[in-house]
């Protein structure tokens, strides 16, 4: 148990006991009805009991302690009804004590908090009129010459019935004034306030405004109207009601510690800022709460007026801070804690994400590299063959073929035959290595784009082939390589296993991705396997975050399918 709970426990404990001596002091002054006691006791119960409530419930608005020390005032007022001197003299010191702490509770309300000069003054004038001005008066009161049967007024100066009567105008005319100014302040936090705290305070004073009605009322009938009775318990039974407006009104504004359990709970998924604040506002009754300093760093965290901030957690060494409605009763250190301890956890948790996304970001442009690096290997080997070896082959055919010429009817027979047979030689390997630099890349992919190079494709193939596609512009090399050699693994693949007679290739761009489609109507294949041709197509396009997939089956032909992001290569890759 805290200290300021044990206080509050101890005050409410001092006011039973204070309760049950006042109770019976009524019994035994024979002037009170058992109604009126019973009611009279029962408001200052109620004070008492809300007070516990609202203090257990929020601890850190100091509405429940100022609740239960109105119902100590209450029960404090009646020790004048005590025979012992002592009890009767504090008594007449303390015969308004709980006017002053009404006064405090209502200025104070909902939050607990006496916010601005005005406020704080009508506080100061309300325990000044409630306390200083009767004992001012009571040094100048004989009640035991007055009132026989009255104990001895340990504090009597001089009767003097004039300054007594002047003393209670001034308790009367000073309490309108406090009563009207508090009025005044009431008023304009109703019309300040927001809504979601407008209404608790609005029943208060509905309620207490009710009470004044019926006891203005109750005067203006007098005591000898036969109403009069009857409007008087009324009032005093909206009394003993008005403090379970109080209580309902802290308990309902107060931030709930198992809200901030709905609220882990919630967060469990994904969460942006945004939704956090959100989610922060409903369980913490404040929907024009914001978070600052956290992905806004140039935000401003400064409270603006009718705000306040609170430092929940840290993100990257930058103060997570909490702008809320100066009218919430958020100051619960609990729940602070609760809260900043999830806020810190999504934070962390994004922060991770952030550098998770960055990494795995990074990790696709490096396979891609890779990708792009091959290709760019593929074209160099390419274009060394077709400019190197295959030259070169070509001048040494053309030269056998020039020297068959000239020794054409010089040479014996058995040698013109072996010239012949090394000039077709040449021109078989020379064949062999144009198709061999073409399968490591060919040059009209790179000098005119996927969809002729498919097309050249398709011609060269043995078994039917027919070619769907749009006018495809341009694209990324390494996504016009990928799309290529998915096309070519899958004729291949095709003319080795399937038996078909017919292959249907479509190409087409649409909402930023390349989709290439292979078909046939043969026998149908597996699924690739460990080192396979398409195995390793499909770590290809993956790397370039794409995904490539085989359908069909025995007798069924078989589609060999892949997609392609248009961007999954940087722009500007020399092709």
């Amino acid at each position: 148990m805290t200290r300021h709970r044990a206080v509050v426990v101890v005050l409410a404990g001092f006011a039973v006991a204070l309760g049950v001596a006042a109770v019976l002091l009524k019994i035994r002054d024979g002037a009170h009805p058992m109604a009126d006691v019973l009611l009279t006791s029962s408001a200052g119960t109620a004070f008492v009991a809300a007070g516990l409530i609202a203090d257990r419930r929020a601890p850190s608005n100091r509405s429940g302690l100022l609740m239960v020390l109105v119902g100590l005032g209450l029960f404090a007022e009646d020790l004048q009804l005590s025979p012992n001197a002592v009890v009767f003299t504090a008594g007449l010191l303390l015969a308004h004590a709980s006017a002053p702490l009404v006064v405090h509770l209502m200025a104070s309300f909902p939050a607990g908090r006496l916010d601005g000069r005005f406020a704080k003054g009508i506080v100061g004038c309300a325990y000044a009129v409630g306390f200083g001005v009767p004992a001012v008066g009571v040094p100048f009161v004989d009640w035991a010459a007055r009132f026989p049967g009255k104990p001895a007024n340990l504090l009597l100066v001089v009767d003097a019935p004039a300054v007594g009567d002047a003393v209670g105008r001034t308790l009367e005319l000073a309490g309108a004034v406090v009563g009207v100014a508090l009025l005044v302040l009431l008023a304009r936090r109703l019309g300040a306030r927001t809504a979601g705290v407008r209404w608790p305070l609005g029943l208060v004073v509905a309620v207490a405004l009710a009470g004044a009605a019926l006891s203005a009322v109750a005067s203006l009938l007098g005591s000898g109207h036969p109403a009069h009775a009857v409007v008087l318990t009324c009032y005093k039974i909206v009394f003993c009601l008005w403090p379970v407006t109080f209580a309902v009104g802290v308990v309902g504004l107060a931030p709930r510690v198992g809200g901030v359990a709905d609220l882990l709970a919630a967060v469990r998924q994904p969460c942006s800022p945004a939704e956090l604040r959100v989610l922060l506002g409903r369980v913490l009754r404040d929907p024009s709460l914001r978070l600052v300093g956290w992905h806004q760093p140039d935000a401003d965290d400064r409270a603006g007026p009718g705000e306040r901030t609170v430092v929940l957690a840290e993100c990257a060494g930058r103060p997570i801070t909490a702008v809320l409605s100066r009218d919430t009763t958020w100051d619960d250190p609990r729940v602070i804690r609760a809260a900043g301890t999830v806020v810190g956890m999504v934070a962390d948790r994004l922060r991770l994400h952030e550098e998770i996304e960055g990494q795995l970001a990074e990790f696709r442009r490096s396979r891609v590299r890779l990708v792009e690096l091959a290709d760019a290997e593929r074209r160099r080997v390419e274009r060394d063959l077709h400019d190197g070896a295959q030259q070169r082959l070509v001048a040494v055919a053309i030269g056998l073929r020039l020297a068959r010429r000239r020794l054409e009817g010089h040479v014996e027979p058995a040698l013109d035959r072996l010239l012949a047979a090394g000039a077709e030689g040449l021109e078989t390997a020379i064949g062999e290595l144009r198709d061999l630099a073409r399968g490591i890349h060919p040059a009209v992919l790179t000098q005119a784009g996927l969809v002729p190079a498919v097309t050249s494709l398709a011609e060269r193939c043995p078994v039917p082939a027919s070619v769907s596609a749009a006018e495809l512009p341009r694209l990324p090399a390494a996504v016009e390589a990928t799309a290529y050699f998915v096309v070519a693994e899958a004729i291949t693949n095709v003319l080795k296993h399937a038996g078909a007679t017919r292959i249907g290739i479509r190409l087409a761009a649409d909402a930023g991705r390349l989709t290439v489609s292979v078909r046939d109507d043969g026998a149908g294949c597996a699924t690739p396997r460990g080192g396979s041709g398409l195995d390793g197509l499909a770590e290809r396009v993956r790397a370039l975050d794409g995904r490539l997939e085989i359908h069909g089956g025995q007798r069924a032909g078989t589609t060999v399918w892949a997609e392609i992001p248009l961007d999954a290569a940087p722009e500007g890759v020399t092709r």
